[in-house]
């Protein structure tokens, strides 16, 4: 099968069952659940509480772009919230020593080689299990973190460029919600309309196909991994900038709320379909409710509830998505 053919195939087969609707479901939840917060909580409907949503979770956005690239070639990062706690702390200790423009790209050039040197080689090249990996990355990135600052918040009030960067307004919009979109605009074009983006959803789809069709698998995946590395790596410069202060424990949980909004959004857990809008829509869903609830009083306990309760129904849709278009293509 040549790339040509493996590229025209795609969409028509991702065209059947679910696909046509992966996330018309999580924009029907998300347009509820804004009329009835709009409806029931006087402060929510205001243009201040909806730029403060879009700032709250341009982090959760960064960091699931970047796991929607894992995701389309079949794999997981459970250390997206462990790499952007190392590289808040790694920006605050960085710029103590040098320009903090010249720390901002070294964490993120650093990002890139670590993610290749870590998930991208050991689970592309080597072909060991993402789990395991990247179980053992988060805890080693959390750890590096919690070693360097021995448990204490770093703060950044002596770097006047990174509080610029936390206070930063563009067309009204934060620079981190700017950023955010920027990326998502850019993660479209390489996914829908580049031959990397192709290779990512071949590679998910069938493997052994792809591999047959002349793509290398294992690097496709290892960009995957880079990718999704340098995005937590940025969330956690924009979240540090945000914030003033870098903490080693900041960011808990995060690789799962980023999961539940990328399979939310329609991109399947086993690989080859979805997309950075669903991804947006996902993100966006979550950042929704959690500012709702919060609005409405409910306690922090009960969000945590409600998060994994989302989570499980994302992978609960996710599995029936997969049997409706394994039904419509066995027809």
């Amino acid at each position: 099968m040549t790339m040509a053919k493996l590229s025209a195939a795609r969409p028509a087969r991702l065209s059947r069952g679910w696909h046509q609707a992966e996330h018309v479901g999580v924009t029907v939840a998300l347009a509820v659940l804004v009329v009835v917060l709009a409806v029931t909580q006087p402060n929510f409907a205001t243009t201040g509480n909806a730029v403060n949503i879009l700032e709250t979770n341009a982090v959760l956005l960064i960091a699931a772009i970047g796991l929607t690239f894992v995701l389309l070639v079949g794999g997981f990062d459970l250390s997206v919230g462990g790499t952007v706690a190392l590289s808040g702390i790694l920006l605050a200790t960085l710029s103590a020593h040098m320009a903090d423009g010249l720390a901002v790209a070294v964490v993120l050039v650093g990002a890139f080689v670590v993610g290749f040197l870590t998930n991208g080689l050991l689970i592309g090249r080597i072909g060991l299990s993402f789990f395991v990996v990247t179980l053992g990355t988060a805890s080693l990135f959390r750890g590096v973190a919690l070693v360097v600052t021995e448990g204490r918040t770093l703060t950044l009030h002596d770097y006047p460029l990174l509080l610029d960067m936390g206070r930063m307004h563009i067309g009204g919009l934060p620079l981190s919600v700017v950023v955010a979109l920027g990326l998502l605009v850019a993660a479209y074009i390489v996914t829908r309309f580049t031959g990397f983006g192709r290779m990512v959803y071949a590679v998910g789809g069938n493997p052994e196909a792809a591999r047959l069709a002349g793509i290398n698998v294992p690097l496709v995946r290892a960009a995957a991994y880079m990718i999704c590395t340098a995005c937590a790596a940025l969330a956690g410069v924009l979240e540090a900038a945000r914030l003033a202060s870098a903490s080693p424990t900041v960011a808990t949980g995060l690789e799962l709320s980023a999961g539940a909004a990328v399979l939310l959004g329609g991109t399947s857990f086993l690989g080859g379909s979805g997309g950075v809008i669903g991804t947006l829509i996902g993100a966006h869903f979550l950042g929704t409710m959690s500012n709702g609830l919060t609005l409405a009083g409910i306690s922090s306990f009960w969000q945590s509830v409600v998060a994994g309760a989302v989570l499980l129904a994302a992978v609960l849709i996710d599995k029936l998505r997969l049997q409706s278009l394994a039904k419509s293509v066995g027809r």
